[in-house]
């Protein structure tokens, strides 16, 4: 994905590519080698995909400034970003997507957190670098249920972050008990508690979920999706199809006439 942008169809050499190529090649290893210390442990397969999320975003930067560079003329760089065409906006915005996605499912994969346990009134659970406290269960009633809410303080380093809620509906029409999970979303990590079942002495089950990146999942698909968009806006594609349709039309009016005057239409539509 770095290399076909700017390698030459069939002209272009392992040692020309490499050259270009070599700061990109530099920058990812040196990043996919030291990201994953920042989450508090190094794991290979976390630094190989932090690697190949780094390579994509470094080539095209690359690509990016060298088609910038070579441009003709006296052109500002603005002037020159703006001459590039929306295809190839769409493919850089859509290989960015990639690299999201890659990061996204890289880390939630390496570093997400998961506990299971019973919590009594003033217990609490870590998860994440997250302190959940939990502050007993409540009694509430919806507009069709009947349910049990919990409270869960959320800190990190000693600061209170938020409060959640999950809940244990009983809906009164059909009698079903449905677990409501309580959600935290953020752009770097995702918070679930839910609530179980309760157990002895006023206890509850509680389950605490901590999600690094996991929207970046989400942004990636998204960023593929307008990159193909982009892509399609082109307006070349427009003309390729405004011409076919041309032709088409045409064809179909010069094998309504004679072939003195069909001749005659298709050197006017040649001109």
């Amino acid at each position: 994905m770095g290399i076909g942008p700017i390698a030459r169809w069939k002209k272009a050499s392992l040692l020309e590519l490499t050259t270009r190529l070599r700061w990109a090649l530099v920058v990812s290893l040196i990043t996919g080698v030291t990201l994953p210390f920042m989450f508090g442990k190094w794991k290979p397969l976390v630094s190989l995909g932090l690697l190949l999320a780094v390579w994509i975003v470094a080539t095209a930067l690359v690509n990016l400034w060298e088609r910038t560079r070579i441009t003709s003329g006296q052109l500002t760089t603005i002037q020159k970003l703006r001459a590039q065409t929306r295809s190839y906006y769409g493919m850089q915005v859509a290989h960015l997507g990639v690299a999201a996605f890659i990061v996204g499912v890289t880390l939630v994969t390496g570093y997400q957190s998961e506990q299971d346990v019973k919590m009594e009134t003033g217990d609490t659970v870590h998860a994440g670098g997250y302190e959940f406290k939990f502050n007993g269960v409540s009694q509430i009633s919806g507009p069709n249920y009947q349910a049990a809410r919990a409270e869960i303080i959320v800190s990190r380093n000693g600061v209170e972050a938020q409060r959640m809620y999950p809940e244990k509906r009983n809906y009164t029409a059909s009698g079903n008990v449905m677990t409501e999970t309580a959600i935290d979303t953020g752009l770097f990590r995702d918070l679930y508690v839910s609530l179980g079942e309760p157990v002895q002495n006023g206890a509850w089950s509680v389950r605490v979920y901590y999600k690094p990146f996991v929207d970046w999942i989400w942004g990636g698909a998204v960023l593929m999706a307008i990159g193909g968009g982009l892509a399609l806006s082109d307006r070349r594609y427009a003309l390729a199809a405004r011409k076919q349709r041309e032709a088409k039309a045409v064809s179909d009016k010069g094998a309504a006439l004679p072939a003195s005057v069909a001749a005659s239409v298709a050197v006017e539509a040649e001109q």
